[in-house]
């Protein structure tokens, strides 16, 4: 009979039956197993759950201790998302029947010579192991790999010798080209079954036409997204026409639907770009291609909904020769991203001839283009971006009625926004102002914003505070403030909010006005605000708040008591307050609470220690207590 076992994340371990074949974990459960796993050698597959791939999610990880390698039978192996002593053991050759191991989303550094020696091995997915940089000498022997997966293996240096060997891979996700034999471009010449994603590294090391026609790219029918780099541009002696040659070389099958070329050093754009002989592509990516003055007509590509154009320095003008001769330029583009583009001057749309252009485009980007001061209007557009341009480029804000997302970033020498920069945006449902250092004042820009949702504020230095105006916003959620020293106080807050955030307001002192009224408030963040002392008794009109947080304010050296009418509390985190002394009485009194996490707190840790603590009786009932990094409760109660 076939036995199968989930461990939870518990206070203690559960015993694992002999006859077990198949075990799959959640979190950090087991870490909590040491020496052998399972009494004898029955297991068959061990999976990780892990949800969560970011990397602070598994910072908080512990390594494992126990022995794998007993289980010789095994046949699938899923590490995901652990923390591995700079490499997996030895050992793990010793696993002869293993078809699939997974250890992608980790901390790993390097793999085993050993793994070479895993003759059925299948799958071997390595992705986003982003601190991996080295693979073993003998990969070339594991002719049994269909999919190797290194998509963001950044930090990797070169490839194994003798790649093209393994002639039955499916997946590859990365290859970088050596000068030596075994490391060339040409490795790739018979891997004709490699799908999805490929990028393609240092392109410098392609000796000339011949060289990379060895790649042999377009009989690579199931090849989707292909990404070719040329190392940094200022660090390369790599010639003009020798990148040309390459590029042209490189022409992809007609199947492909996205393109990234990026340090590109060649002055024109291959036959295979200009011609569109890639009608299906939909992404398309052009970064530091420094010499190339004129750009494709990309306009012409009918499925294309995504265009990046980055660090294009020599680009002085967007007009007829990238919209191309078809009757409805870019029909299905919605993502436009400029920038940086140094020498950008024009944009041109009226030598259309009445061509209808960028029907679709819904987002657009302009990112560091300082000579551009104008942008044309285009109806479709709904978010809008703005950063690092001229401040003549910020008044075509004005023109952008109908959009419902604006972030403008990076105008630092202006103090005041335009006059009636927003004034007829009513259809504006995020605001979001960024790194604008020497802006004193929001004045009334903000009092048509009817449709107003999510407001952020984000590093402007010389504000001084919130403009009245902003409790009239009857219809914002969210408010975020991050970096507003000297801010001291908030305004009155519409009853319509649902989170507030603030971060980094050094002088702020008093939340008195600004929480009054806020009903239906379901998060409140307070973080970096040195000198606010305490929170204010009309916290009690909070009855909808979630969750609280309180991290980095060594000023609050108690919370008012007042907490206890906070019925729909269901987390509290407190960090970073040193001076905190004790929780209040009445937190005994949150029925709904169910999370409690106190860290760098040092008075406050000694009252909440489990039993012994003199708070621990107002706590007792919160279901899981974290202190320090530490579970000191958890239960279902």
């Amino acid at each position: 009979m076939i036995e199968e076992c989930c461990l939870m994340e518990k206070n203690r371990r559960p015993r694992i039956p002999k006859t077990v074949r198949h075990i799959s974990f959640l979190d950090r459960s087991l870490c909590y197993y040491d020496k052998d796993l399972v009494k004898g050698q029955s297991l068959r597959s061990l999976i990780s759950f892990q949800v969560d791939h970011s990397w602070t999610a598994f910072r908080t990880i512990m390594p494992l201790s126990f022995k794998v390698s007993s289980q010789n039978k095994l046949r699938t192996l899923d590490l995901s998302n652990f923390w591995f002593e700079k490499k997996l053991t030895e050992s793990i050759g010793n696993l002869k029947h293993l078809r699939y191991l997974d250890v992608s989303h980790s901390y790993i550094r390097k793999l085993p010579e050993s793994i070479s020696s895993l003759q059925n091995l299948q799958t071997l997915d390595l992705s986003d192991c982003k601190m991996l940089y080295k693979l073993p000498k003998k990969m070339k022997d594991m002719k049994s790999l269909i999919y190797l997966d290194l998509t963001g293996c950044d930090a990797l240096q070169r490839m194994p010798s003798g790649m093209g060997q393994l002639g039955r891979l499916r997946k590859l996700g990365m290859f970088i080209v050596g000068k030596q034999v075994g490391h060339q471009i040409g490795e790739l010449q018979r891997l004709n079954y490699i799908g999805g994603e490929l990028r393609i590294k240092d392109l410098d090391n392609v000796h000339g036409l011949a060289d990379a026609q060895n790649a042999n790219l377009a009989r690579k029918t199931n090849l989707q997204s292909l990404s070719l780099s040329w190392r940094d541009y200022s660090s390369s002696k790599f010639s003009e026409a020798n990148s040309e040659d390459v590029l042209r070389a490189l022409e992809p099958h007609s199947n492909m639907k996205k393109l990234e070329i990026n340090g590109y050093r060649g002055s024109k754009f291959p036959d295979w770009m200009l011609e569109s002989r890639l009608p299906n592509l939909v992404e398309i990516s052009l970064q530091s291609c420094m010499n190339c003055e004129h750009l494709p007509p990309f306009g012409k590509l009918r499925f294309l909904k995504r265009l990046q154009l980055k660090r294009m320095d020599t680009v002085k003008c967007i007009g007829s020769e990238m919209y191309g001769d078809g009757e409805s330029p870019f029909p299905s583009l919605e993502r436009l991203a400029l920038g940086p583009m140094m020498n950008l001057e024009g944009w041109e749309t009226n030598s259309m001839g009445g061509r209808e252009i960028f029907t679709c485009l819904h987002e657009l980007q302009i990112k560091k283009c300082p000579k551009l001061v104008e942008l044309p209007i285009i109806p479709s557009v709904k978010s809008l971006t703005i950063k690092d341009c001229s401040v003549t480029l910020l008044s075509s804000v004005v023109n952008f009625t109908s959009i419902t997302s604006l972030q403008i970033e990076g105008f630092d020498e202006l103090a005041d926004l335009p006059d009636g920069l927003l004034q007829n945006h009513t259809c504006l449902q995020k605001l979001s102002i960024q790194e604008m250092r020497s802006l004193r004042s929001l004045s009334d820009q903000l009092n048509n914003l009817s449709s107003l949702k999510y407001l952020s504020i984000f590093v402007c230095d010389e504000l001084e505070g919130l403009p009245d105006g902003v409790q009239n916003l009857n219809s914002l959620e969210i408010l975020s403030i991050f970096g507003m020293p000297k801010i001291t106080a908030l305004p009155v807050l519409p009853s319509s909010l649902a989170t507030l955030r603030i971060l980094l307001c050094e002088e702020l002192t008093s939340l008195s006005e600004g929480l009054q009224y806020l009903t239906a408030l379901e998060d409140l963040e307070l973080n970096g605000c040195a000198k606010l002392n305490s929170l204010p008794e009309s916290i009690r009109h909070l009855n909808s708040l979630q969750s609280l947080t309180i991290c980095g304010c060594p000023g609050v050296s108690c919370l008012p008591n007042q907490i206890r009418h906070l019925t729909s509390l269901s987390r509290i985190h407190i960090e970073g307050c040193s001076n905190l002394m004790s929780l209040p009485e009445g937190i005994r009194n949150l029925e709904m609470l169910r999370e409690l996490v106190i860290k760098s707190c040092p008075n406050l840790e000694r009252r909440c220690m489990k039993e012994n603590g003199k708070d621990w009786p107002n706590i007792a009932h919160i279901r899981t207590i974290i202190i320090n990094n530490q579970l000191i409760q958890s239960s279902e109660t």
